[in-house]
């Protein structure tokens, strides 16, 4: 590992420019296979008459400062008005206005203005991406609510939530996504399920299929672990693998190196279809530690987290991203796993 940490000053510039290019090439060739990509989601199914607004969206957006949320923006016109209504997204009473009392471009304006102040209240208290689609149906309140009760979206809190603000009393919803949960109901206060339906129109940057809502969490807090204020000190890549499931709010036992993880945890060791979120292990025949440790030695080994669309996300004195081919010709490809924690799959 300590000889990987040397070369990473002189090969970081260039894996920088490769990682890049290579999000703009999956950009650009979901743009041309029917997909729309933007920053950190792609959109998925949009129809025409919301493609539509995509200028304006991306207007207000950048005015904003949420560039990176256009196709999310996108998905929820999507769900509140498939682009139709003159309020296309639905945000008169966010203004504090009678429903349907914006035309359309003032309804984008007013929509990614509101969105953004989610994104900020969001960011102040350490909430995800789900608890602020969420509360675009629910209003702000919700993150304060997501705040107190583990700072990540489940179902089950927007459902209490609901359950909570409506006084307990249900209707009638069916449709696809709620009929299979629950046989067709709601309470009737906003709607529990707006995460789920808004998700339907959005994927990850890369193309990769969403995983699960643990699944989606290791990734975000992978991704952004100096954000989640996860160390990335040298020689601790499996404490710092172990705090990134720990952040998503997956519990994990303490290990005390990678090649012990590897040793009990492996569940496949094949380097196609690795799910999303998994740890990912070295090969020691490969990729022998650098460590002296006294209680792992040559063992110890190297860990890292898999992020979709063949990246490998790790800590190597800093947070490294490496393609499922880079890792293998450096490391070895040893299986992956998910260190003993439970993490629901797809």
């Amino acid at each position: 590992m300590m000889k990987k940490a040397a070369m990473a000053g002189a090969l970081g510039f260039g894996l920088l420019i490769a990682l890049l290019l290579s999000m703009f090439l999956i950009i650009a060739s979901d743009d041309e296979s029917g997909g729309s990509g933007s920053g950190l989601y792609i959109g998925v199914n949009l129809s025409a008459e919301v493609l539509a607004h995509q200028p304006m969206v991306e207007k207000y957006a950048r005015q904003n400062g949420i560039s990176d949320y256009v196709y999310v923006l996108l998905a929820i016109i999507q769900v509140e008005s498939e682009g139709k209504l003159e309020d296309v997204m639905q945000s008169s009473e966010s203004a504090g206005l009678p429903v349907n009392t914006l035309g359309t471009e003032d309804s984008i304006k007013q929509g990614c203005k509101y969105f953004s102040e989610l994104v900020a209240k969001a960011d102040k208290l350490g909430c995800d991406m789900d608890a602020i689609i969420q509360a675009y149906n629910y209003g702000s309140g919700f993150l304060d609510f997501v705040a107190k009760n583990g700072k990540r979206y489940t179902f089950e809190l927007a459902q209490e939530f609901s359950r909570q603000h409506s006084g307990g009393v249900k209707v009638t919803y069916k449709n696809e996504i709620s009929t299979p949960i629950n046989g067709g109901w709601r309470y009737n206060y906003g709607n529990m399920f707006y995460v789920k339906l808004v998700r339907q129109y959005l994927t990850q940057t890369g193309g990769d299929a969403l995983g699960t809502d643990a699944q989606n969490r290791i990734v975000e807090v992978a991704r952004n672990s100096e954000k989640y204020g996860i160390s990335a000190a040298g020689g601790y890549c499996e404490a710092w693998a172990e705090e990134v499931y720990r952040k998503a709010g997956v519990s994990i036992d303490r290990h005390c190196c990678a090649g012990k993880n590897r040793a009990l945890y492996t569940v496949g060791k094949s380097s196609k279809n690795i799910p999303l979120g998994a740890m990912v292990y070295n090969d020691p025949a490969v990729y022998p530690s650098r460590t002296t440790d006294s209680y792992c030695g040559l063992n110890a080994g190297h860990v890292g987290i898999y992020i979709g669309k063949g990246q490998i996300a790790s800590n190597i004195g800093g947070v490294a991203f490496d393609t499922i081919e880079s890792w293998t010709a450096y490391y070895g490809f040893g299986g992956w796993g998910w260190g003993g924690a439970v993490v629901a799959q797809k």
